[in-house]
């Protein structure tokens, strides 16, 4: 079954949210849908970036998981245009919209 790996920039908590249980309750959520392989908050390029890898069946399903992510996200922060990656040998490629 195929890696993929969703991640978004992470910027202002909505009110309420405490930075402790972004990553948790994410990571819970990405459960009922996938087989979560690891999640974390990474710093990348100077920004705090959600990462949750998780397999799939395939690029749709994928993609229906990346999309219950940022749904839940979104009412926990404001986020920048999430980003959905498929593990192909040792590169993450990306996933298009098709």
């Amino acid at each position: 079954m195929p890696s993929y790996r969703f991640s978004a920039a992470i910027g202002a908590l909505r009110p309420g949210v405490a930075a402790a249980r972004l990553v948790p309750e994410l990571t819970d959520d990405a459960r009922t849908l996938a087989i979560v392989e690891a999640s974390s908050i990474a710093v990348v390029r100077g920004e705090a970036r959600v990462v949750i890898r998780f397999t799939g069946e395939d690029d749709q399903d994928a993609r229906n998981v990346a999309l219950g992510i940022f749904s839940l996200a979104r009412e926990l922060a404001q986020l920048s245009t999430p980003e959905l990656t498929r593990r192909v040998k040792n590169k993450w490629i990306a996933v298009s919209d098709e």
